[in-house]
């Protein structure tokens, strides 16, 4: 399978998992989708695979929540996420958080863990207040093709309903076409 081809399809995890476990590729069970597609394009295009995102400590003991510990073993648990709406709140009284703000805090934590980098809470807190005074809308999630399609149609489509936007998400899923709005519609009458 070429890496078009594979990107050309929509996956669910359980049959991203099963190709996964056909070429070979240990899988985690807590491995998200977005890096389980990652480690497949990588194995794709060198037929090897780097799993250097394990970025947990060895001791699976959670953080002590304030602002001068430094993250070792981030959970993404509602007590977690009250303490850093609590601190947030404090900074900046009132902010809302952002559709996508979690999420690309997550990516920011992982990414600098994984490349070794000594972080706070007080960093994470203030990480999180830069994304939600983001002017506009944060970047899509890149694994959520099915709700980014959503959004888009019902964003562009005139009169649109949600059901309309599904019947163009089932005809989207069954092209060799990459899924998203935009290659949709210049697609969508071929």
């Amino acid at each position: 399978m070429t890496i078009k081809e594979f990107e050309n399809k929509y996956w669910y995890m359980s049959e991203l998992k099963a190709f996964a476990k056909s070429l070979k590729i240990p899988v985690d069970s807590k491995i998200r989708k977005d890096q389980l597609e990652a480690l497949i394009i990588q194995f794709l295009k060198t037929e090897t695979v780097n799993q250097k995102n394990r970025f947990r400590s060895k001791s699976r003991d959670r953080d002590i929540l304030n602002n001068h510990t430094y993250v070792e073993n981030f959970s993404n648990k509602k007590e977690t996420w009250e303490f850093i709406q609590s601190e947030m709140d404090k900074q900046v009284p009132g902010l809302k958080p952002k559709s996508g703000a979690k999420y690309w805090l997550n990516r920011w934590i992982e990414n600098k863990l994984s490349h070794g980098e000594k972080i706070t809470y007080d960093d994470v807190i203030c990480k999180y207040i830069r994304l939600n005074q983001t002017e506009g809308r944060l970047p899509q999630i890149p694994s959520c093709k099915f709700n980014n399609f959503i959004s888009d149609y019902l964003a562009n489509e005139k009169n649109a309903t949600r059901e309309d936007a599904l019947d163009a998400w089932t005809k989207l899923k069954d092209m060799k076409i990459k899924k998203d709005y935009i290659t949709w519609k210049k697609n969508k009458n071929t």
